[in-house]
């Protein structure tokens, strides 16, 4: 009888001791989501590109954006801003953004060109690229305002610190 309840303390204790299962990690989206950014009155779907392979890699190989798709790319510092084309299959209008989220410039690319694109403006913080035409074709323009609230929730729920990109 001893032995019986000393091994029913013995077990109980041990079972005591086991770890706890952990929560389940929460599983950030990956670059194919797309989130909804408000662009002047346009509301876009867009792919969030933060890290620098992201960013390098970009719309390359992609042979077809939906009528408000595009990409954003953000980065943690101001400055002038440099795209290409490389392995791009489609015209890509860009438009270079400061960090309080007005519209700067808007520029066209085109498919392929292995020459740069480098924003006039010294003060961009993020780019937004979207087909050829689609800015002019729905009205945004430079002093336009990309909705910094749509791409902080973006940025968090890709699993990147928001205030390292955006103010």
């Amino acid at each position: 009888m001893f032995r019986s309840l000393l091994l029913v303390l013995v077990l109980g204790f041990a079972a005591c001791d086991r770890p706890r299962p952990e929560a389940a990690p929460v599983r950030e989206l990956g670059l194919e989501t797309r989130f909804p950014v408000r662009m002047g009155e346009v509301l876009a779907q867009v792919r969030v590109a933060v890290s620098d392979l992201e960013k390098a890699r970009g719309l390359m190989g992609v042979a077809r954006l939906e009528e408000a798709e595009g990409m954003a790319f953000l980065y943690d510092e101001d400055g002038p801003m440099s795209f290409w084309m490389k392995n791009t299959l489609i015209d890509l209008d860009i438009a270079f953004v400061g960090r309080d989220g007005t519209i700067l410039e808007v520029r066209t690319m085109t498919a392929g060109d292995t020459e740069t694109t480098t924003s006039v403006t010294r003060q961009a913080r993020f780019a937004v690229e979207m087909r050829a035409g689609w800015f002019r074709d729905f009205g945004v323009k430079p002093g336009d305002r990309v909705n910094l609230q749509d791409l902080r929730s973006a940025v968090r729920a890709r699993g990147y610190d928001v205030k390292k990109f955006l103010p």
